[in-house]
């Protein structure tokens, strides 16, 4: 992987708000995580980190609803 040197993600002016669209589920039954999917700790591991935790809770919850039908 020579030509890897690390990337990060960043919204273009104006765009901050998109992070909120790109952490949305789709039909309850896909989440996304991952650090760009953060509104505050964005380009950061702990905010990957979180995302992560986010988008499990969400799965958690969609799963018990189903099952309570």
């Amino acid at each position: 992987m020579e030509y890897v040197g690390g990337a990060y993600s960043y919204a273009l002016p104006g765009r901050a708000g998109a992070r909120g669209e790109l952490a949305r589920p789709f039909d309850q039954r896909l989440f996304f995580a991952g650090e760009a999917t953060q509104r505050h700790d964005f380009s950061t591991a702990h905010g990957a980190y979180q995302s992560g935790t986010r988008a499990a809770e969400e799965a958690t919850a969609a799963l018990t609803r189903s099952q309570a039908r």
